[in-house]
């Protein structure tokens, strides 16, 4: 008796905890939804929240936003995206289903555009995502008021202010 009272309440337990973090889950999706100003697709809600990936078929199906909105609100450790090589790195790569074919320089440019930008949104929107940086601080600070160049043609000296 005292063992069939322990997993019942066992059982309710485990019922609230799911039901709070659908209740979660579902804030999440709609605070997105609101941030972005879309609706997403119910495959983009489910990537979003559990990581299953079954997108449609064929192009234009919001692929690449619901990568890099599941990218952006895994809160686990900053995104540090200094070059081209690094959007390479974090970048789906649509044009092939190999998975270690580099991706493209121009869909790595326009990644990297792109997840600054739902960045920017959904931090102005008050969504919890994680830190994005996309400079140096140290080299900033260290070049600032240094003479980094020097053009012949205008006959003047590039300094980083």
């Amino acid at each position: 008796m005292i063992e069939a009272l322990k997993a019942w309440i066992k059982r309710r337990r485990k019922k609230k905890q799911i039901a709070k973090e659908v209740a979660a889950a579902a804030g999440l999706i709609e605070s997105i939804e609101l941030a972005l100003n879309i609706e997403l697709y119910e495959w983009q809600r489910l990537y979003i929240i559990t990581g299953i990936w079954q997108p449609p078929e064929g192009r234009r199906h919001g692929r690449t936003l619901a990568y890099i909105v599941r990218l952006l609100t895994d809160r686990s450790k900053p995104l540090l995206i200094y070059s081209i090589s690094d959007a390479r790195a974090y970048a789906d790569n649509p044009f092939t289903e190999r998975q270690y074919t580099p991706v493209p320089t121009f869909y790595a440019d326009g990644f990297r555009r792109d997840l600054q930008e739902i960045y920017e949104q959904l931090r102005a929107a008050g969504v919890p995502v994680r830190e994005l940086v996309f400079k140096h601080a140290e080299t900033e600070r260290e070049y600032r008021g240094k003479i980094v160049g020097f053009t012949w043609y205008f006959r003047k000296v590039i300094m980083v202010t």
